[in-house]
């Protein structure tokens, strides 16, 4: 699936978006993912940085929105 397919689709639905989505999405765009203090996860990209924990089930919309956020208007 392209990237900017991927990121509409999250878009669509912020409340019910899986870690492992949101870890492909940040991925397509150039993240890499390390892992953090205890179940966190920091993805960074030269100076852009998300941490997110670690979550079974869906993600809580604020990490979602912040992701979404930070591949805003790199498809073009």
């Amino acid at each position: 699936m392209r990237r900017e397919e991927l990121r509409r689709r999250i878009a669509v639905r912020p409340n019910s978006v899986r870690f492992a989505e949101l870890r492909r999405l940040l991925v397509a765009y150039g993240f890499t993912a390390r892992e953090g203090a205890g179940g966190h996860v920091v993805f960074a990209r030269g100076a852009d940085r998300l941490t997110m924990p670690f979550r079974r089930g869906t993600m809580l919309a604020t990490y979602v929105r912040q992701a979404l956020a930070l591949t805003e208007g790199e498809d073009r």
